[in-house]
């Protein structure tokens, strides 16, 4: 094959890999340029493409590195805007995997889980850790007889990541817990799923003379350096029997 033919084929691979990376919504931070993170606005559809990548690079930014409810700006061509990153969250541990449940930062999210374990409760003061090991750092320390929801067990290890009062505290080793009483008969255990960090945040638009304000949550995909993604609204809670019943 002559020379200049592979050079025109190789050419040609190259223009559709670049073309991929241009349109594709991930591998990278570069990925995320062409998302549209005002999506929670009716200004989003009309910012225009250079405002979209400033929003976009600034959306990351404040999302991996922002404190909690810092204001970070940003300033296109035709729109300007603030976004404020909040809590952060936990999702794919409910049997929706879009349900979220309130966590604290820093939490080591790197194993997968056995997850809806249900209720159990603390048989002596016990400390919560950041990651599944003694030498991670103590979280905070449940007094003996607390009430907490095991989210997830790690695969073939005997540490729980539990949550109290629908907020993820850490990992408690699982020689520190029993069943809760009346429920030791229970099948509980749901499939296995790798937790998802997410964050809230309020987003502030001004644009065409107009401005707008929403709140919504974003997930991390990708690892730590990843890319943050807008993610979909959570589920609706199923209503109790008695509201079914109209009592």
């Amino acid at each position: 094959m002559a020379i200049g033919h592979l050079n025109a084929v190789a050419a040609a691979l190259a223009a559709v890999v670049l073309s991929a990376c241009e349109t594709f919504p991930g591998g990278g931070f570069g990925g995320s340029s062409n998302v549209n993170y005002a999506a929670g606005s009716a200004l989003g559809a009309r910012l225009a493409n250079d405002d979209r990548r400033m929003l976009a690079e600034r959306f990351q930014s404040a999302m991996q590195t922002g404190g909690d409810n810092a204001r970070i700006t940003w300033a296109g061509t035709r729109a300007r805007g603030v976004i404020m990153p909040g809590s952060y969250l936990l999702a794919n541990l409910r049997s929706h995997p879009d349900k979220r449940l309130q966590t604290r930062k820093g939490l080591d999210l790197t194993h997968a889980l056995e997850t809806e374990l249900g209720l159990y409760v603390t048989t002596s003061n016990s400390n919560v850790r950041t990651g599944p090991s003694t030498a991670r750092r103590i979280a905070e320390v449940l007094p003996a007889g607390t009430g907490v929801d095991v989210v997830g067990k790690i695969v073939g290890q005997p540490w729980m990541l539990v949550a109290v009062d629908d907020q993820i505290r850490g990992y408690l080793h699982d020689s520190l817990v029993i069943k809760a009483p009346g429920t030791e008969l229970e099948l509980a255990g749901g499939p296995r799923r790798k937790p998802t960090l997410c964050r809230a945040f309020t987003q502030r638009l001004s644009a065409y003379g107009q401005v707008d304000e929403w709140q919504g949550a974003a997930c991390l995909t990708g690892g730590d350096e990843g890319i943050w993604r807008l993610a979909p609204p959570e589920p609706e809670e199923a209503p109790e029997d008695d509201e079914l019943l109209g009592l």
